[in-house]
């Protein structure tokens, strides 16, 4: 196991691991672009991604496309930026995020 504490391996969160990985987080299907400081297309402006508002009265950006195996329909909140997946589907009036 690699330490927290080495400068050279820095924790990386579960988000970050399935971007490093090539996947998206929410879909679990590979990123649309390779390059992932200057993707072709980001989740804000995909018209897979819906704003659900949670329990306490928040708003969280998900997607709408459910990955294989998730339970509750949850997901990972998204950010406007993060790099799209193969199934984006380019929004008629894209997220400010």
């Amino acid at each position: 196991m690699i330490s927290s504490t080495d400068t050279e391996y820095p924790p990386r969160g579960s988000i970050r691991m399935y971007l490093d990985r090539g996947e998206h987080p929410a879909t679990r299907m590979p990123l649309l672009g390779a390059d992932l400081d200057n993707p072709p297309a980001v989740c804000g402006g995909c018209a897979n991604t819906v704003l659900r508002q949670l329990d306490d009265g928040q708003e969280r950006l998900k997607c709408g496309i459910r990955a294989p195996g998730r339970r509750r329909g949850r997901g990972p909140d998204l950010r406007g930026s993060m790099p799209a997946c193969v199934k984006y589907a380019a929004s008629t009036a894209a997220r400010n995020s």
